[in-house]
């Protein structure tokens, strides 16, 4: 009787010390995530300025978006979507350093309006305890024959803890994209020029930011692009460039790298009878890898 009593105590004790462990692994857990967030995410504007971005295609190469020409434009360069004329739609995805909790995704829409072009977008970022979303929307139209010009109006929500509290704003970013030649393009991109901030407190700005990106079509099959930027209470890398090698009708190439921080990307693109599926990966030197794929379709 006395070993049956003492097997159950034991068993009670480990049961109680594996529901213990569990318990600090789910806080350690957690900690560390918050730790991150704050960290990478700079909380102190709740935006990385480079991180406005959406598309596997420019993803594989290097985030460099200023200069593409498609759906993605509407958050990579508002300017660059004044000559779409079909009506997009597409979603994005991707599981930033291979964490649930840090996921983000994009939806983008884009359709063809008086003599233009309207651009709508959302996206979301992060998980019960911290989230940030963006919706975006915007208009470009093409100036002159190779010069076009984009302005998107952007709400910002960020959802934290109790503790922490929520914030909103509203600003707004522009861009340009001129194209002297066939071969040659050249995109400039400002976010939030006014230094303005967030609703709740006037003291906690979001980023300024200017971005030149330039890309050269050196064939049908061969696109290299290259950009820079500069930003205040916010981060950009200092150099990004990205090639994509059209194998085919149907299939693309991708590959890139951007510097301070070091991150390689790589990606493979398809496409047919207007539907586009892109598939992108990233490694970061310190934050690890980043898969991403995204799908969008031309009516």
């Amino acid at each position: 009787m006395n070993n049956s009593n003492k097997i159950m105590n034991n068993s009670f004790k480990q049961t109680n010390n594996s529901g213990k462990i569990k318990y600090c692994s789910l806080i350690i857990r957690y900690t560390l995530l918050l730790v991150f967030i704050f960290f990478y995410y700079n909380i102190s504007t709740f935006s990385q300025t480079d991180d406005n971005y959406a598309g596997a295609r420019s993803s594989a190469m290097g985030r460099t978006g200023l200069t593409l020409q498609d759906t993605w434009a509407v958050f990579n360069n508002p300017a660059a979507t004044s000559n779409l004329n079909k009506i997009n739609i597409g979603v994005f995805y991707e599981n930033r350093f291979l964490m649930k909790e840090t996921g983000y995704g994009a939806i983008a829409f884009s359709s063809p309006l008086l003599g233009g072009n309207i651009g709508f977008g959302v996206t979301h970022f992060g998980f019960e305890l911290f989230q940030q979303n963006k919706i975006v929307l915007g208009y470009s139209q093409q100036l002159f024959r190779n010069f076009s010009m984009g302005l998107n109006v952007n709400y910002f929500s960020v959802r934290q803890s109790e503790f922490y509290g929520n914030y909103n704003a509203m600003t707004f970013e522009f861009g340009i994209l001129a194209t002297p030649t066939k071969e040659l393009s050249i995109g400039t991109y400002i976010f939030n020029p006014l230094n303005l901030s967030y609703f709740e407190d006037s003291n906690l700005k979001m980023p300024v930011a200017i971005k030149l990106g330039i890309s050269y079509l050196f064939s049908k099959s061969l696109l290299l692009a290259v950009e820079t930027g500069k930003a205040i209470n916010g981060h950009i890398p200092v150099f990004k460039s990205g090639i994509e090698y059209k194998i085919n009708q149907h299939f693309a190439f991708r590959g890139g790298i951007s510097l301070k921080p070091i991150e390689y990307t790589v990606g493979l693109g398809y496409n047919t009878h207007g539907f586009n599926f892109d598939l992108a990966f990233a490694y970061h030197q310190i934050l690890g890898s980043t898969p991403k794929i995204s799908i969008h379709y031309e009516f």
